[in-house]
């Protein structure tokens, strides 16, 4: 077996290939190291070390090209956002299923352990030359990825191998595969962030490099997510210490010892102290003019700072932004975010999602003085609310286009002495779009990332040139809110006052305790309201008033920005989740009458029989839109989501663990399966 691993080793895969057929990892023999340039004969100024970070920023962040809207989809398959196909993979059971082989990709982390150590010694030995100031921040560089790509183990696996050096392949390969204990390996990504953080400059290259602001962020976030992972996840055996965690009877865990509660604490105090103090040095400056929708023709931009700051080429100017990539179209770096945004995206927010944002008075729509206009019409459903959502999804009369070509085309179709158009207005979805790649699942259509300037909607050639954020400010200031929450059972003056100026730009001013007082658990944590919020549990059980606000707060400010997954699973909040139906637009009270909704002939395309060719969930079903329940035959989400306790974690394959494993038998392998899932290939979650 140690012969085997040896030779996969040779072909230049990671030190746990671990689970490649012995055909492709023949292939891989006749391949040169991944790693071609040693870092003996190459990095040797400061230049030259600044070229290897750099190669993998495309891997440790989330990546906005391709053929889709991008960023506009990253929260699809949550509570906030439906893709057309839905999330089967997470809430069927039959859908995930163990590997028979497949890796768990150790080669990244190789590599820049080997970057790493033998940088470090050179540096120490004076053999590189240039800067100190930029060879500090390259390796501060080096030390958030190798943080960033176990934080990406960590969330996948949990407990995992934690390798620092590369392992010489006479080593014995199936001994540095034992797992630790997932508190370990989170303080060692900790560790990473802070090498990395006392290396990193403030603003550098106009922060689409790593940065020292952009650390303490992200280390804020890995932080919290391991304190609340720990605190909701107590008992499942997914914590270190549980009576029933599977690592407890391998024998290099028989010397580990944990307190739980003060492990939790640990974290959270980690995160109280990176989020605050990022968020003192960068206050929340970007202003919310207020106003809702570009006025004039060709007012692409400046009619308001905040929406600019998802749509805009330089989001260098936005202090709030730490992190951002940069695209570029004359050297083809780009994407199609506004042109999908522009015509249909096949996605869309959520009834959930929409229905969870205040009104602007403080109060949650189902409270008796909330004001709440109702949702015959989506422009009903914004009226008064948070501007969060007045500013971030179409309703029937937001503007969509403000370019003298689109409103000359819309006017020379106007039948003569009509009134012309002086700008176009959304008026409705395209829920009935032939080309399903334009087609809008829910109704409600996301305009965060959407720009108004035509040179970026081209569906042609990718075109959009805006910027991606990777990581802003007003995260590490909900990180503290609910770290410090946590720590201490109350709301300090630091989070009221972060809290604050995060309401007081979403037009919210009244105090934070009039949105708590009004806020109804029994509401809130009701399974059987089509539209309640998933976050309202951890483990089962509704959580208090205050908490509950926080998560909601979280929810409105990051929708529809990728967030939201990573929140559930940490917060345990998917265990409740049975025969869940998504849900979009109130359909059926009103916009079915919609003209558009009539072809060139005069037939309707609304067809809601739940046959092969319908169109449309049935109104006997609900008034508002169910995506997943339009076609009822061949529709393996139609009975809705069911979320299964083995899918907080991924599953190893058994090929990987016969292949950690002592004698070769994947039951008693050192890289022991996670609970819940079979020691089998293609098993199904058990529970």
């Amino acid at each position: 077996m140690k012969h085997i691993i040896e030779n996969i080793l040779k072909g230049g895969l990671s030190v746990l290939c671990l689970g490649m057929t012995m055909t492709s990892c023949s292939d891989f023999l006749d391949r040169p190291p991944l790693d071609q340039i040693s870092p003996d004969s190459y990095y040797i100024t400061a230049d030259q070390l600044g070229t290897f970070p750099i190669s993998y920023y495309t891997s440790i962040f989330p990546n906005n090209s391709g053929w889709w809207a991008g960023v506009a989809t990253f929260d699809d398959g949550t509570d906030n956002q439906a893709a057309r196909r839905g999330n089967s993979y997470m809430f069927l059971q039959d859908q995930w299923k163990v590997p028979t082989s497949g890796g768990i990709g150790m080669n990244s982390i190789r590599n820049v352990n080997k970057f790493i150590n033998e940088s470090e010694e050179k540096i120490a030995k004076g053999a590189v030359s240039g800067s100190a100031e930029l060879i500090k921040q390259y390796m501060g560089e080096a030390y958030f990825i190798r943080a960033m790509l176990y934080f990406y183990k960590l969330k996948a696996y949990g407990d995992f191998p934690i390798m620092l050096t590369e392992l010489n392949i006479n080593n014995d390969l199936v001994e540095a595969s034992k797992r630790q204990p997932r508190n370990l390996v989170a303080r060692q990504i900790l560790s990473d962030m802070d090498k990395a953080i006392e290396r990193l400059q403030v603003n550098f290259a106009n922060k689409v490099r790593i940065n020292k602001y952009a650390a303490l962020a992200m280390k804020s976030r890995m932080a919290l997510y391991e304190a609340t992972f720990e605190k909701y996840h107590r008992g499942t055996g997914r914590v270190p210490g549980d009576a029933n965690w599977p690592g407890k009877d391998k024998e290099w865990n028989k010397s580990f010892t944990i307190n739980q509660e003060e492990e939790v604490n640990y974290f959270l105090d980690q995160a109280i102290d990176a989020a605050k103090k990022v968020c003192d040095a960068v206050p929340l400056s970007t202003k919310n003019s207020h106003v809702i929708n570009p006025s004039g023709i060709g007012q692409y931009n400046g009619w308001n700072s905040y929406y600019d700051m998802f749509a805009s080429p330089d989001l260098s100017k936005f202090p709030e932004v730490l992190l951002w990539r940069q695209f570029n179209s004359d050297i083809n770096i780009s994407h199609l975010t506004s042109n999908k945004l522009r015509a249909g995206a096949s996605t869309g927010w959520t009834r959930g999602l929409v229905e969870s944002f205040l009104m602007k008075n403080g109060l949650p729509i189902y409270a008796a003085s909330s004001g709440y206009h109702g949702d015959t019409t989506i422009d009903l459903v914004k009226q008064d609310r948070d501007e969060r959502l007045q500013l971030f999804v179409f309703g029937e009369s937001d503007i969509l286009a403000i370019d003298q070509k689109s409103i000359d085309l819309a006017n020379q179709g106007l039948p003569a002495g009509s009134t012309p158009v002086d700008k176009i207005k959304f008026n409705v979805a395209a829920l009935f779009a032939t080309d399903q790649a334009y087609r809008d699942v829910t109704g409600y259509r996301q305009r965060k990332f959407y720009s108004y300037d035509p040179t970026m909607q081209s569906g042609q050639t990718f075109s959009d040139i805006n910027g991606q954020i990777i990581i802003r400010v007003e995260e590490a200031m909900l990180n503290y809110i609910e770290a410090s929450y946590l720590r201490t059972g109350s709301l300090d003056a630091t989070a009221t006052s972060y809290w604050t100026s995060l309401r007081t730009r979403a037009g919210i001013t009244v105090p934070i305790s009039t949105t708590i007082n009004a806020t109804d658990m029994t509401k809130e944590a009701d399974v059987n309201r089509a539209s309640y919020d998933w976050a309202t549990f951890s483990a089962g059980k509704a959580v208090d008033a205050t908490l509950y606000s926080i998560r909601r707060e979280r929810r409105s400010e990051f929708a529809g920005e990728g967030l939201r997954n990573d929140d559930l699973v940490r917060w345990a909040a998917l265990d409740q989740v049975k025969n869940y139906q998504v849900e979009g637009i109130n359909f059926w009270d009103q916009t079915y009458q919609n003209p558009s909704f009539v072809n060139d002939k005069g037939v309707s395309l609304i067809v809601a029989d739940g046959g092969a060719t319908a169109t449309m969930s049935a109104k006997d079903l609900s008034t508002y839109i169910r995506p997943y329940q339009i076609q009822k035959n061949n529709n393996i989400l139609y009975n809705g989501y069911t979320f299964y306790q083995a899918h907080y974690l991924s599953p190893f394959s058994y090929q990987e663990m016969q292949l950690c494993s002592p004698d070769g038998m994947a039951e008693n392998s050192n890289l022991y399966q996670n609970i819940y899932w079979p020691v089998e290939a293609n098993g199904e979650a058990q529970k």
